[in-house]
């Protein structure tokens, strides 16, 4: 990935994310108040942004990307990119996710972080799947030490949230996941890693 992809790719999640982190002045309640009100829709747009831009990955601190929401970032004119299988290994400082893809199960993926988080000690970790605009209601809390192998089942046929009607994802479907933690002992450290990818089975 060019220097200029990477600054675009960086400004644009965390000018889109940075609701995710807690101000200095803020309390871990009113944080996570924050973060469980932050519209679903609004999280599917940031992240179809993304996808059109061409940006298949990519993590961070949420410190991080409070600081990097005010800087200004580069305008964007590339054209919508393909986007990888929703299969492999998508490797990143921060962590590796692995996604596998079938007709019959639909996406089961898996999250390990990398040791830099180490000292976060136990974390919660949320994760959030979007495919095709639909969010999947699948993916309950966990409360895990940083190293615990985080890992869950995006179903072929889903319950979206706020939806009455199942959904099967189809072929060709473009889907996000993003997972967001933070530290139980150090409320304003946490992170977040996405990927985005297209249902291929």
């Amino acid at each position: 990935m060019s220097s200029r992809s990477t600054q675009i790719s960086v400004a644009a999640a965390a000018a889109a994310l940075a609701l995710l982190a807690p101000t200095s002045a803020a309390t871990a309640a009113e944080h996570e108040t924050r973060v469980g009100q932050a519209a679903s829709s609004d999280i599917a747009t940031t992240l179809a942004a993304l996808r059109d831009r061409g940006v298949v990955q990519g993590a961070g601190t949420l410190d991080d990307l409070a600081r990097q929401a005010s800087a200004p970032g580069p305008a964007t004119t590339a054209a919508k990119a393909k986007l990888p299988k929703c299969r492999g290994t998508f490797r990143h400082t921060t962590g590796t996710v692995t996604l596998q893809e079938s007709k019959k199960y639909g996406i089961p993926w898996g999250v390990k972080l990398s040791k830099k988080i180490a000292p976060q000690g136990i974390i919660r970790f949320k994760a959030q799947i979007f495919a095709n605009k639909r969010e999947a209601n699948v993916y309950a809390p966990h409360t895990e030490p940083w190293n615990y192998h985080f890992h869950g089942p995006l179903p072929r046929t889903f319950d979206p949230k706020g939806k009455a009607k199942k959904y099967t994802i189809k072929r060709g479907d473009e889907v996000s996941f993003l997972w967001t933690w933070k530290s139980v002992s150090k409320p304003k450290s946490g992170g977040y890693r996405f990927v985005n990818c297209k249902f291929s089975a």
